[in-house]
């Protein structure tokens, strides 16, 4: 048996970090460090929330970025849990059954809550949910199963309401889950993505990255309401002995499955090189990791060569868009 010993990356991930847009908020020259002064007249301003005063200065006590309110200044850092806000797309692991609602984690600092009441039913019938509903809930979702949600609520605690009534969310299968720090992931209107590969993307807000075959597909019914591939299939359970794990599950093909194994690597990349991910960075590192082998990116040599070039070209897409 013999051992590699490498040393650091060629290329330092802050690094990539100021040549991407994963932070495009930051301007460098207000980061600062623990005990560093904030601004240059302390008189003239309050301390906020990751400040204090000393000796008439106000100084950080967080590293991370200044941010100005009128006269109150704060320091954001860059690097935190997330903490969600109303509309955002999250992808969570169910952690507990309740009464009327699911527990879930959403890798912020408390779990969030999934009514029972904000829940899309199999058959798409928004129907009061009943006593037999409560009963039957952990068929509709069991502990340790993914699922797409929306946030509905932030409580005055941080607690986070989720729902799923649209068609659009619900339960996730077949496919690769990547965990990524929450400030790497670029909001934007949409966070669905169907990729010209032959599979799809879902870009949680909250850092959880779900590489799948595809997305649910709508119909339109005779009424003019849409649902879901799922739910067509689940109005057929109490004629067929069918269960819900098996409505989900079909055959991917191996285009498909090599497809996704590339995109999870691709996130991977972009996670460890703290490069912003977004749709435009994802398709980039896709593209320009073609010439190797899906293994050769795990590798240090490849990835740092790789990420320096896909940073460079985002860098400069964004200074021509500007």
């Amino acid at each position: 048996m013999s051992y590699e010993i490498s040393g650091p990356p060629l290329i330092s991930p802050w690094m990539m970090l100021s040549m991407s847009e994963a932070r495009t908020d930051i301007d460098e020259t207000k980061i600062v460090i623990p005990g560093q002064p904030v601004c240059d007249a302390p008189q003239q301003f309050m301390r906020g929330h990751g400040t204090y005063t000393r000796d008439g200065e106000i100084v950080s006590s967080l590293s991370g970025v200044v941010q100005q309110l009128n006269r109150l200044l704060m320091v954001k850092t860059i690097k935190q849990r997330y903490a969600g806000e109303v509309g955002d797309v999250v992808v969570a692991r169910v952690v507990e059954v309740q009464s009327k609602r699911w527990k879930c984690d959403v890798t912020s600092r408390l779990h969030a809550n999934l009514p029972l009441g904000s829940v899309l039913l199999p058959g798409g019938d928004f129907r009061r949910k009943d006593v037999e509903d409560e009963e039957k809930m952990s068929e509709f979702l069991k502990k340790g199963e993914l699922i797409c949600a929306e946030v509905q609520q932030v409580q005055h605690d941080g607690t986070l309401m989720l729902h799923t009534r649209n068609n659009k969310y619900g339960k996730l299968q077949q496919g690769i889950m990547i965990k990524v720090p929450p400030h790497l992931i670029k909001k934007s209107k949409k966070h669905f993505h169907t990729l010209p590969y032959g599979m799809a993307v879902i870009i949680g807000c909250n850092g959880n990255v779900w590489v799948t075959p595809s997305l649910p597909e709508t119909t339109v019914e005779e009424d003019g309401s849409h649902i879901t591939e799922f739910q067509e299939r689940s109005k057929d359970v109490a004629h067929k002995e069918v269960s819900f794990e098996n409505m989900y599950f079909q055959k991917v093909p191996q285009d498909v499955r090599l497809a996704m194994i590339r995109v999870a690597a691709c996130i991977r990349l972009l996670r460890d090189y703290s490069i912003a991910i977004f749709l435009n960075s994802l398709t980039t590192c896709y593209e320009m990791s073609q010439p190797y082998d899906i293994k050769e990116l795990s590798e240090q040599d490849t990835s740092s060569r790789l990420a320096y070039l896909i940073a460079a070209r985002l860098m400069q897409e964004f200074s021509s868009q500007n």
